[in-house]
C-alpha cells in the first residue's frame, strides 16, 4: 500500500469519527451499514467466447457516514468486487471510497438521492505468464432510494457507476444501515 493511500485512509477515518460531533441532532446523525450487489465490468479484455464472464460478479461493501440534515450527508467505506476469471486470467479488485450525497426527502420514510465521490481502487491480475497489480483513484457517481424501515434502520437500493483502470463498472446493490 503506498503512502498516499494510507494517509488518505487515515484522514477519511478521522474525518468520519468527527462527523457525529458536528452533525445537527434533528433528523440526522451518524450511521453504519453494508450491503451486497451485482456488477458488470465493461472491458473486452476480460470476456469469454460468449461475451460474458465465467465467474460470478457479486460484490459487497461496508459504509459509514453522517447525515448533516435531511438533504446532505457524507459517506466513506470499502468495496470488494471479488475475483473474476477468464480462462487462465484471474482478476481481483477492491477499493476505499468517500462520497457526498444529496437527498430529496419526499416523505419521512422515503428519499431518493444522488451521490458523487472518489474510489481509491486496487486491481491484481495473474496468469500463467505472471502477475501484476495496479492502483489508482477515479471519480464515481450514483443514485438510489432510501427507505426507513424503523426509526434507526434504513434500507437503500442504489446504482453506482465507476471506472477501475480504464474499465467501466456498473453496480446495483441493496444496503442496510443503522442510524445512531
Amino acid at each position: 500500500m503506498n503512502r498516499y493511500r494510507l494517509l488518505t485512509g487515515i484522514a477519511l477515518v478521522g474525518s468520519l469519527a468527527l462527523l457525529p460531533a458536528i452533525a445537527p441532532a434533528a433528523d440526522s446523525g451518524a450511521y453504519l451499514g453494508g450491503g451486497a450487489g451485482y456488477y458488470r465490468l465493461n472491458d473486452d479484455d476480460f470476456l469469454d467466447e460468449n461475451n460474458r464472464f465465467k465467474d460470478n460478479r457479486w460484490a459487497w461493501k461496508a459504509h459509514g457516514g453522517a447525515q448533516f440534515n435531511e438533504v446532505l450527508s457524507l459517506e466513506g467505506g470499502y468495496m470488494d468486487l471479488g475475483k473474476l476469471s477468464d480462462g487462465t486470467l484471474r482478476l481481483e479488485a477492491d477499493g476505499w471510497f468517500v462520497a457526498g450525497m444529496a437527498h430529496l426527502p419526499i416523505t419521512p420514510r422515503f428519499a431518493p438521492y444522488a451521490k458523487i465521490g472518489n474510489l481509491f481502487w486496487d486491481v491484481s491480475a495473474s496468469s500463467p505468464l505472471g502477475s501484476a497489480s495496479r492502483s489508482g483513484n477515479d471519480l464515481f457517481y450514483g443514485a438510489g432510494m432510501r427507505f426507513r424501515v424503523t426509526e434507526a434502520l434504513q434500507m437503500r437500493v442504489e446504482y453506482d457507476r465507476m471506472k477501475i483502470d480504464n474499465s467501466d463498472v456498473d453496480i446495483g446493490s441493496v444496503n442496510l444501515q443503522y442510524h445512531f
